[in-house]
């Protein structure tokens, strides 16, 4: 098994659902709060990735 197959990553975000929303431009907008948790997300991604190509 490689490395890449063996990662133990963590879950994407799961997106909102549109319902969720108000449309009203609300600057603490469920989708608002999904995007900056997909980040965070990629960044631990990447994080764990590169600790894995240096082992």
């Amino acid at each position: 098994m490689d490395k890449q197959t063996s990662l133990k990553l963590p879950n994407k975000p799961d997106k909102p659902n549109p319902s969720e929303c108000c449309d009203s431009g609300c600057e603490n907008c469920v989708f608002v709060y999904y995007e900056k948790a997909v980040k965070r997300w990629q960044a631990e991604v990447e994080k764990i990735k590169k600790q894995q190509r240096f082992r």
